[in-house]
């Protein structure tokens, strides 16, 4: 395991090296809306879902390079929702990884915009990468844009906001965790695996691994929002109806948790032998404190 950490380490390391190179400031007039988007983008985020990204790749035979793109525009997205969502019409959090929330730092105004341009950014990264094919390029921007829009990260926040306290049921807040969380989950494996060239067993595959794992990762995050403390977890916690563990209780979301786990780690089974990556990152997730 520590030789796993040892290489998730250095694939994080390649993607904030990455992340530096795709925000250029060529405008004095915008120092601050740049400052802005770094100020969360380089905030010591996991980078989970560019390391997914880079392990399926590696899977397939696609060095880090290529993925570099890709990989950076998976965290874009990802650091876009973190700033929209801590906004106090969204979910009004002051503090994320052990910091002020961007809207404290910078004003409601500014994250607002840092969020549009990280988003819009993502979508530019890949397009501009003069090593993917156009075609390719195609695929992998629609399955992001699929993954942000109205059937992915918007519904599933809207449904968050609007419904969730009105519609206490485990359908809607699994839809709230399908696609708040484990969207961006399955579009980090499966645009790998399109580059890659895999099959699409193999694809199918690596979806069913990425739904359950975000699932986990969501209902794992609800528990640490109920028993963790706010300094480990680096940012505002709170119980609501939204809460997983509020509806199910305690020991039925850590069954819940493991459920999924064991569904995403029987998925990749198709890939035994290539397939130790995938599962060191299901223990790494799981036994996270933040």
């Amino acid at each position: 395991m520590e030789k796993m950490m040892a290489e998730f380490h250095r694939m994080k390391d390649f993607v904030d090296q990455s992340l530096a190179q795709y925000i250029p400031n060529r405008e004095p007039l915008l120092n601050v809306l740049v400052e802005s988007i770094n100020y969360t983008l380089h905030s010591g985020g996991k980078r989970v879902r560019p390391i997914f990204c880079l392990i399926v790749g590696e899977m397939f035979g696609v060095p880090m390079e290529r993925l570099k793109s890709l990989a950076c525009s998976l965290e874009m997205i990802h650091t876009a929702s973190l700033i929209m969502d801590d906004l106090p019409h969204m979910d009004d959090a002051a503090v994320r990884r052990g910091r002020p929330a961007n809207h404290l730092v910078y004003g409601q105004d500014v994250a607002s915009l840092a969020s549009i341009a990280l988003l819009t950014r993502a979508y530019e990264v890949v397009l501009s990468d003069p090593d993917l094919p156009a075609d390719k390029k195609v695929r992998v921007v629609q399955q992001l844009a699929d993954t942000v829009g109205l059937d992915g990260l918007v519904g599933g926040q809207f449904v968050d906001l609007k419904y969730a306290n009105e519609t206490l049921s485990k359908a809607v807040v699994e839809y709230i965790h399908i696609h708040k969380t484990a969207s961006l989950f399955v579009a980090s494996g499966a645009t790998a695996a399109f580059i890659g060239e895999a099959e699409e067993v193999q694809v199918r595959a690596l979806e069913t691994y990425a739904e359950n794992l975000g699932s986990a990762f969501q209902i794992l995050d609800d528990l640490l929002n109920t028993e963790g403390n706010e300094q480990e977890m680096g940012k505002s916690l709170h119980s609501d109806e939204r809460n997983y563990v509020v509806l199910h209780g305690v020991t039925e979301s850590k069954k819940a948790v493991q459920k999924h786990i064991e569904k995403a780690l029987g998925a990749i089974s198709l890939f035994d032998g290539k397939n130790a990556k995938l599962i060191a990152l299901c223990k790494m997730l799981m036994n996270r404190r933040s």
